[in-house]
């Protein structure tokens, strides 16, 4: 009776390290907890998954970001640091009870390799030292106290034929056992500037609202899961304030949209925030009369792209004018 009763656990951890070790099984974009279980808007990178059981503690995602991430270490120094500018995406997945760090960054490695990329840098094993070698060196956030093991891989290919860099992190909490494991994903994927700040001209917005009743706006910018304008939008809101001037009858709905990414919910109501920040700078900024706007959040219910894919994905998040 007691080998019996001692067993169990032993089948249990030899079944998650099968579901580990099989990449197709454990790696799909289809497959996480309930909702509830990651921070709220937050999910999965839709080329690279999560390994099924784990949840999302962390989440930033921004239209232009700069990241840095290790290429080669002496013992615990890091010696060389590289970077890449795009659209950057930090997702951090706790990992399910008795998982291994190191099998996990294994996991992703070979996802990424059956996607064409190359290694650039990788490193097992490594410390506490050598993980505030890595925050001082790259600027990243710290993960949480007491990280005792981390492995890394650092990649680079091309996701939706843009250039782009992955690094993994598998971590670990703790010096005893049983450790709480992490896995890190730093993505950044090369953006065209000239599309994510596009600004439209107040004499563009008459000839689209005159003509549509409604124009969609690319440089309105908002930093990650929030409705703090970004300073790049100035130049577009002060656009639409000059249009608004020029033609005191007109009176519009400023409409806040956002892709798919996460919860139905969240992005409603993450859109109407947006929207409602900027008929506040109209107002407050440009002296445009409240009564004048009215925000309006609708998420991801009227794409004007397919989601599967970033280029969509980067069309749908947008704000827009419309006429009421």
């Amino acid at each position: 009776m007691h080998s019996c009763q001692s067993a169990r656990p032993l089948v249990f951890v030899l079944l998650l390290v099968a579901a580990l070790a099989v990449l197709p099984a454990s790696v799909r974009g289809g497959a996480k907890p309930d909702a509830g279980e990651d921070v709220p808007g937050s999910g999965d990178h839709p080329a690279l998954g999560r390994i099924p059981g784990s949840r999302i503690v962390v989440f930033e995602r921004s239209d232009f970001d700069v990241l840095r991430f290790p290429l080669a270490n002496e013992g615990r120094r890091i010696t060389k640091v590289g970077e890449a500018s795009g659209e950057a995406w930090r997702i951090d997945y706790r990992l399910p009870a008795d998982s291994s760090a190191v099998k996990a960054v294994a996991v992703y490695e070979r996802r990424l390799e059956g996607l064409g990329f190359t290694l650039l840098y990788r490193c097992d094993r490594q410390n506490y030292s050598f993980y505030r070698y890595l925050l001082r060196k790259t600027g990243e956030p710290a993960w949480g106290k007491n990280v005792s093991e981390v492995h890394c891989r650092v990649m680079r290919g091309e996701l939706e034929g843009r250039p782009t860099v992955v690094a993994v992190y598998g971590y670990a909490l703790g010096r005893r056992e049983p450790r709480e494991t992490h896995l890190r994903l730093n993505l950044v994927s090369k953006a065209a500037l000239d599309e994510t700040l596009e600004v439209v001209t107040a004499e563009k917005l008459a000839e689209e609202m005159g003509a549509n009743g409604r124009v969609a706006l690319y440089g309105i910018l908002f930093d990650h899961d929030s409705d703090r304008l970004k300073a790049e939008s100035r130049e577009t809101i002060a656009e639409i304030a000059r249009f608004l001037e020029a033609s005191p009858d007109v009176r519009v709905y400023v409409v806040g949209h956002t892709d798919n990414t996460g919860a139905y919910e969240y992005n409603v109501k993450l859109s109407e925030r947006r929207a409602a920040a900027v008929v506040r700078a109209l107002v407050k900024d440009h002296g445009i009369a409240a009564d004048r706007l009215k925000a309006v959040g609708v998420g991801p219910v009227a794409p004007v792209a397919s989601n599967a894919e970033e280029e969509g994905r980067s069309k749908n998040r947008r704000v827009e004018l419309v006429e009421r």
